[in-house]
């Protein structure tokens, strides 16, 4: 493969129609919707920039087959042991019947992928010895570092971890009357045999975004709203236990769970939530305590929005000094600050990569449709918040993207050819094109492959007139280059979710510390296609074709599976979303001018065979489970003790490299 002719550095490039108003080319700085994103005349390669990984990413899908079948098994135990339910046993019975084994085993597993497979399985794991168990790394900290509580805790989860539970007494809700309809067995009771009740429950108003007529869901309170999210399988669970350890009770930690289906200005609107959040801190710090914010994904962003509005006359009115006085640190562990591509294909499509797994998906069409998650999905007004922000700047063009992995190389524009290059050798799709079509283009509908810019520009595009009216009320995607934009926009709630948008507050007493881990297969963009996906109501009032991901083979690119790109990250948040901010974007003075202190703390997700530990232990670190990772929660520990000045950076991947090829100041 030879190096692509032609192709130009990245601040060469201009494309006319998405200049921002200082005149850089592809990042949108308006509020709101971006520009619409121009076809390139010359995508460079074809529209496809290939390049070669350092090492291939592959996917392990045994494990997720085996829970699949598991969950099937224990729905009908679940519905045998009803005796009423026999038209539900029926149903069962028949998806069983139909069920096609070899048909769902993905066409890219060889037995030769599989033997690699259980080799790896059954072999010594090289972990290093540590303390483990229940209530570590606790127990030996406090014991080998002394310590011991310090400041007031507490714990803002992310999307979907909070329960549910439903206060309505009309129709269908009665008999989940303060029962959860999001998180335990109840859930997924409710979707299997009574699916109408439960989609009336938790969509929310497509005109007002609000409840909808005669359904009431709240978010659960206490420390056990997000403590488990079903029975054995813990979210904030292990957390809780170790800072107990530490002296923590409920009179000094708390949960501050909320809806995450709101945007999050209707949470001040329906729920008071950062009016109480407020309150709640400042009760504290008139005990003599400042607060650490421990926040686990969406709720970071919720947390960056928090302290905008606190300062705000539009908002809290706490003041420009209020953060600084109240709150010692802000833990962020895996922080969406940048979004999540995954959102978008949710949004677009009614899909991600957990729902195209052929398993999956042939439980889904028996279950609910791709549509009817989409219709879901579109209903939740907080979804949005996790949108990718920063536009091509961040997420990169055609010709390619800042997390492209070169060997080598400091230009994303570089082809890398390694030195025994053979005419066979699996190529790497560059990450710059979001919404890919094979050939370049979709030939049902016309459209050509598009950035993250114009791959968000279809989204709305194909939203009814309400979703986007609402999306547009509550958020905005762009970039700010100066300081008085941002100063101009500081008391817009929709800039307040947008990191590259606002400056961090007044509070050179704060640290930040940004703690996730890196090393799982993460999805990035997407092959799509509009072959066999009939129109449907979702799309066809927009004139926007109905899409699916395109699940097609393509054994000649290495980091494309079952149609969808595959990047570094979380397993679910990209690196770059997991780690810019914190890398480089809140070490400049345009976006913290106050210099507050920053800190990154990266660990590789390094899990222990699954049947060591189906969580992958101590040293798991994607996406939910870095909520137990040992040397996670013991920096957590040593925050909340008055500990935190003794930690500092740690960097085990390139997000300094990618954030070096963002052209922002």
């Amino acid at each position: 493969m030879s190096k692509a002719k032609g192709m130009r550095h990245r601040g060469q490039r201009k494309s006319t129609a998405a200049l921002s108003e200082d005149g850089e080319a592809g990042t949108p700085t308006a509020i709101g919707t971006p520009p619409e994103d121009p076809q390139p005349t010359k995508p460079g390669l074809d529209g496809a920039l290939m390049v070669y990984p350092p090492k291939r990413i592959k996917r392990r899908r045994w494990f997720i087959a085996g829970i699949a079948i598991g969950v099937l098994t224990a729905l009908s135990a679940i519905l045998y042991v009803n005796p009423t339910q026999n038209t539900h046993i029926s149903r069962m019975q028949e998806l069983l019947g139909d069920l096609d084994v070899m048909s769902i085993i993905p066409d890219s597993l060889l037995p030769d992928d599989f033997i690699q497979d259980m080799t790896k399985l059954l072999a010594l794991d090289s972990h290093p010895a540590r303390s483990t168990g229940e209530f570590e790394p606790a127990l030996s900290l406090a014991k080998q570092e002394g310590l011991s509580k310090k400041h007031n805790v507490i714990l803002v989860p992310g999307i979907i971890s909070s329960g549910l539970e439903s206060w309505s007494t009309a129709s269908c809700s009665r008999p989940y009357f303060r029962q959860r309809l999001w998180g335990t067995s109840t859930m997924f009771k409710a979707i299997l045999l009574d699916k109408d009740c439960w989609k009336q429950h938790i969509m929310l108003d497509k005109k007002t975004g609000l409840d909808p007529p005669n359904i009431k869901l709240r978010a659960a309170q206490g420390l056990d709203a997000a403590d488990y999210f079903i029975t054995g399988y813990w979210i904030w669970g292990k957390a809780i236990e170790n800072l107990a350890v530490l002296g923590y009770d409920s009179n000094d930690m708390s949960l501050a769970a909320y809806d995450w289906r709101l945007s999050y200005y209707d949470l001040e609107r329906r729920d008071q939530y950062f009016s109480h959040l407020k309150a709640r801190i400042e009760i504290s710090r008139s005990a003599g305590k400042k607060t650490v914010l421990v926040a686990h994904s969406m709720g970071s962003q919720v947390v960056q929005y928090f302290m905008k509005w606190v300062e705000s006359s539009a908002g809290g009115n706490g003041g420009p000094h209020w953060v600084n006085d109240h709150i010692e640190a802000v833990v962020n562990l895996a922080g969406s600050s940048l979004g999540v591509p995954k959102t978008l294909a949710s949004l677009l499509s009614g899909e991600q990569r957990e729902t195209v797994q052929p398993l999956a998906s042939y439980l889904l069409d028996h279950f609910m449709s791709r549509k009817e998650l989409a219709r879901v999905f579109r209903s939740w007004t907080g979804l949005p918040s996790l949108l990718p922000k920063g536009g091509n700047a961040i997420w990169g063009d055609l010709d390619g993207a800042p997390d492209d992995p070169i060997a080598n190389s400091t230009d994303i524009n570089t082809l890398v050819e390694p030195a025994n290059n053979t005419a066979d050798m699996p190529q790497y799709v560059s990450f710059g094109g979001q919404i890919r079509f094979d050939g370049d283009s979709d030939s049902s509908s016309g459209l050509h492959n598009q950035t993250m810019q114009g791959s968000l520009q279809l989204l709305f595009s194909a939203l009814s007139r309400d979703e986007l009216r609402l999306l547009n009320r509550d958020y905005s995607f762009g970039v700010f280059r100066t300081a008085k934009e941002m100063e101009a926009h500081k008391n817009d709630h929709r800039v307040w979710t947008n990191p590259l948008q606002h400056q961090l507050p007044n509070a050179p007493g704060l640290s930040i510390y940004c703690i996730y881990g890196h090393g799982a297969t993460t999805e990035r963009a997407y092959y799509y296609t509009t072959e066999n996906a009939t129109m449907d109501d979702l799309h066809d009032s927009s004139g926007v074709p109905a899409f699916k991901i395109d699940r097609t083979h393509r054994p000649h690119v290495s980091n494309v599976d079952i149609g969808i790109v595959n990047g570094e990250g979380d397993g679910t948040v990209p690196l770059l979303s997991l780690g810019y901010m914190c890398a480089d974007g809140w070490r400049k003075p345009l976006f913290n001018p106050h210099g507050v202190r920053i800190v990154s703390r990266e660990f590789v997700h390094n899990p222990l065979a699954v049947f060591k530990d189906i969580r992958g232990g101590a040293e798991a670190a994607d996406h939910i489970n870095i909520l137990g990772n040992h040397d996670a929660t013991a920096d957590m520990l040593r925050i909340v003790a008055g500990q935190g000045h003794q930690i500092q950076d740690r960097f085990t991947s390139n997000i300094r490299e990618y954030a070096r090829r963002i052209n922002i100041p």
